[in-house]
């Protein structure tokens, strides 16, 4: 990568890594877009649209550093998977998956990228991979200590059943019941049902 693409990459990813992202970058063919905050992914992998398009990667601008890493190297590992099966079905997050993002998670970590706590949970949490990092909810209770004014946080879990409250899309919800590490709720703005993360930054509504 250029000089100034490294510089830009050093205001999302931990600086130590930012070397390794950029050659993880430089190996691969794909477009790294990084978005608004939405409420119901970190990122996403996208396959090209067109014959020999490109695949492209997007992460929210929201993430603290070390979100944006693990969630960066999850979404190069569905590229990865991408480009060795091709249209050939594999499980979105099956073995192969697991594998490479294992593969690719590793050289990262070591206690000059990661604190030792995230360490800690992220050693645990590839013993048994989830499909998103967000339904580990003891990496991600790690993981948002290193939010911006984390203290001022509320999250959906910590809402009673019923709390009416809104996300960063804007849209308005009634808090259900959890189901496994989700809380499904009903969408008062388009009359849907969504499964809500359970540490979702929520905004209470009187």
């Amino acid at each position: 990568m250029k000089p100034e693409e490294l510089e830009l990459l050093k205001r999302f990813f931990p600086e130590a890594a930012v070397a390794m992202v950029g050659e993880i970058y430089s190996q691969r063919r794909f477009k790294l877009h990084f978005k608004h905050p939405r409420s119901s992914k970190l990122g996403d992998f996208r396959p090209p649209r067109a014959k020999n398009g490109i695949c492209t990667i997007t992460l929210n601008l929201d993430l603290n550093p070390y979100q944006m890493l693990i969630t960066y190297v999850h979404e190069v590992a569905h590229y990865d998977v991408y480009q060795h099966y091709g249209s050939r079905f594999v499980q979105p997050h099956g073995t192969e998956w697991q594998n490479q993002f294992t593969a690719l998670l590793l050289p990262f970590m070591t206690e000059t990228i990661f604190s030792k706590d995230i360490l800690t949970a992220l050693q645990k949490h590839l013993r048994h991979i989830k499909a998103s990092s967000t339904a580990d909810l003891r990496l991600q209770r790690v993981l948002h200590k290193y939010d911006k004014n984390v203290e001022n946080v509320v999250t959906v879990e910590s809402l009673p059943v019923g709390a009416r409250f809104t996300l960063k899309n804007g849209l308005i919800f009634c808090k259900g019941e959890k189901q496994r590490t989700r809380y499904k709720c009903h969408c008062e703005t388009n009359g849907k049902t969504y499964m809500v993360a359970a540490l979702a930054e929520a905004k209470p509504i009187e």
